[in-house]
């Protein structure tokens, strides 16, 4: 009966440890899965800035720009669109890349016509634009991080048994690889030898 005792006191024990061990596991899950989802929440801040001034950016753009550039101004109102509408985080990577990818191709239309960078609306909403995309690659670059450190922590043992148990969800990398656009250059500098 003593030998019983001494053997449910430390199955006891081992359980008590086992579970503090799980929730302290759990706990650093949760602290990252809120550590994710509030620089998400900023970066969605940053989109949604970038977002708002891509019509006044274009649109002085447009009224210098001709027939030919129409299709780059069209191609980053299209991706504006696209990221407003996006639902899910994969989807608003996407569609942002895809924004980010227009805006760079809108540099090729502003060297051709060195006078927009001489008006005053234009240097304001440039220099509006680049401090918010400054913004948006340091609050990525963090974001990247914290997501690098759940997924390892999600892989390594026993962490990846609480996040089954616990059921925690995979978070996207942010990566701003090109999505296959053309080099703003190329095409306009047929112009330019005109």
């Amino acid at each position: 009966m003593k030998k019983l005792r001494i053997a449910a006191v430390i199955i006891l024990i081992i359980a008590g440890l086992s579970s503090f061990g799980f929730f302290s596991v759990y706990n650093k899950f949760v602290k990252l899965d809120e550590g994710i989802k509030s620089s998400w929440t900023q970066i969605e801040n940053y989109l949604y800035r970038i977002s708002t001034i891509v019509p006044r950016y274009t649109g002085i753009i447009h009224t210098y720009s001709d027939v030919e550039e129409m299709q780059i101004l069209k191609a980053a109102g299209d991706a504006r669109v696209k990221l407003t509408w996006a639902k899910t985080q994969e989807e608003k990577i996407a569609a942002a890349n895809d924004l980010l990818n227009a805006l760079a191709s809108l540099q090729g239309v502003i060297e051709l016509y060195p006078s927009i960078r001489e008006e005053q609306s234009f240097i304001k909403v440039s220099d509006e634009l680049a401090i918010i995309e400054n913004s948006l690659i340091n609050e990525k670059r963090d974001y990247n991080e914290m997501v690098k450190k759940y997924n390892q922590k999600k892989r390594q043992v026993p962490y990846n048994i609480v996040a089954f148990i616990a059921k925690f969800k995979d978070f996207p990398y942010f990566s701003s690889l090109d999505t296959g656009k053309q080099d703003p250059k190329i095409g306009m500098e047929e112009k330019l030898t005109k």
